[in-house]
């Protein structure tokens, strides 16, 4: 089916995340807004003003205290939202600027300059700066002093707004009055409607009582959010702390095993010696019959086959010089008993039969096999069927070996740099790493266009080889 040519599809425009501080500014601002907002509505204080008439037409206390509560319940709502507004803004000018003492500086001075501000302007029920807004923004610094390792912003507003409720009590406090407390218009009418109701020192009770019961808890949630976090940061660091543990242990096991793998391999050297020397003493010797001869070189062949294997197993520095087509065989040789050796489709280029490398066999064959099992457990770790490919192509100075599979691919499987995974052959891809290194290669991993991963090990040929 052709496309249209008069249509083309548009990609979808990219709209890179909000960062933090621009996320915390917004919803500063967004609080700033609601605090404006709530200034302008005058119903809650008619609410007041109704429970005051009817605690002065039948001279109930209950409906005192009932104005009251509902007084400092909407101071409450009003200084919050100021507050916490310039609590956000502060704390994201200070990630946007990278300068954290605008966290503290920004609260400090907005705050009260925004007080200033409503007694210019002729609002209803206008707030009033007093004793308690003072307290308002020393608390803003004590929690933020005090919750400073605390994660999460909502939890130091929880806090602040707890605070802030206990502070707003003491406007309602007649006894306080003379000292700076309450002295907004609503909260001078509800002060002294009690003293003309004979109700001030219950008011002066019920307020200090309110005032010291949200102060704890304040007090109390503060410093449970503290040691919240610190035990969190504890588990994390407990928790670190037993993976290092585990890998350690599994490097000294790793360590131990490989010590005595090498002791074991070295020991067979000894008998391995003695049976050498015994066939060159009976390749020697006069009697010995020369129709025999030939087996006993094949013997003495394989003997010496066996000493090189070891050699290069105690040594990384051993090497000898081998073809690129018996280095294929090794590995197909070594995967010949696991399950998927089926699945394993080898391709040897045809310039690179003769071609000659300098390398050690037994540590670059565990690594090609290492890489060809995982290659299966790849495929079968999203339920396929393996489809595995070996592949060895030369030019003149360099041989590539390609592995690929029909996996899931990297990304969603292995690392370059971590461990085998699935328990496999060898030491993992890191060992794979450090053999090709070890040979002035290089690896590189890559996903294939159509699924899969593709290793590609790069390895310079011998160099008579590439003249």
């Amino acid at each position: 089916m052709q496309k249209d040519k008069g249509t083309t599809k548009q990609k979808p425009k990219y709209k890179p995340p909000l960062k933090n501080s621009d996320s915390t500014l917004i919803l500063g601002f967004f609080s700033l807004c609601l605090w404006l907002f709530i200034l302008t509505r005058s119903r809650p204080f008619f609410a007041v003003y109704r429970l005051m008439n009817l605690a002065s037409d039948t001279g109930d206390g209950g409906y005192l205290f009932a104005a009251a509560g509902l007084l400092v319940l909407f101071n409450t709502l009003r200084a919050v939202f100021l507050y916490l507004g310039w609590f956000f803004v502060g704390d994201g000018l200070a990630e946007l600027t990278k300068k954290k003492s605008l966290a503290t500086i920004v609260p400090t001075v907005a705050i009260p300059l925004s007080y200033q501000i409503l007694a210019l302007l002729e609002a209803y029920a206008k707030p009033h700066f007093g004793v308690p807004a003072i307290m308002g923004v020393l608390t803003v610094i004590l929690v933020r002093f005090l919750t400073k390792d605390v994660p999460g912003r909502l939890n130091s507003a929880l806090a602040i707004s707890i605070m802030l409720f206990s502070f707003q009590w003491l406007d309602i406090v007649p006894a306080l009055t003379e000292y700076g407390f309450g002295w907004g218009e609503i909260s001078m009418a509800v002060k002294e409607l009690a003293v003309l109701m004979d109700r001030k020192n219950l008011l002066d009770l019920l307020g200090i009582i309110a005032f010291l019961t949200v102060l704890s808890s304040g007090l109390i949630t503060s410093e449970l959010l503290v040691l919240s976090t610190l035990q969190i940061k504890s588990m994390q660091k407990i928790r670190e702390q037993e993976r290092h543990l585990a890998h350690l242990r599994e490097e000294h096991l790793r360590t131990r095993s490989s010590r005595e793998i090498q002791n074991l391999v070295h020991d067979l050297k000894r008998p391995l010696t003695t049976i050498v020397g015994l066939l060159d003493v009976l390749g020697s010797s006069p009697n010995f019959p020369q129709n025999h001869k030939k087996h006993l070189d094949v013997a003495k062949d394989a003997a010496l086959g066996m000493n090189q294997m070891i050699s290069e197993i105690l040594s990384s520095s051993s090497r000898r010089i081998t073809t690129i087509e018996e280095i294929i065989s090794y590995v197909m040789a070594q995967v010949s008993p696991l399950d998927f050796h089926k699945h394993v489709k080898v391709i040897l280029g045809e310039n690179c039969r003769e071609k000659r490398v300098e390398m050690n066999v037994v540590r670059f064959s565990r690594a090609l096999v290492n890489l060809l099992d995982n290659a299966s457990r790849a495929a079968k770790s999203i339920e396929r069927k393996p489809q595995i490919l070996l592949e060895a192509r030369c030019d003149k100075v360099s041989v590539t070996f390609i592995i690929k599979d029909n996996g899931p691919g990297f990304d969603q499987v292995i690392t370059p740099d971590s461990g085998s995974t699935w328990n496999s052959t060898g030491l993992g891809l890191a060992f794979t790493k450090e053999v090709v290194l070890e040979h002035g290669g290089n690896i590189s991993m890559t996903n294939a266009p159509t699924g899969g991963g593709i290793v590609t090990i790069h390895l310079p040929l011998k160099k008579e080889e590439s003249h």
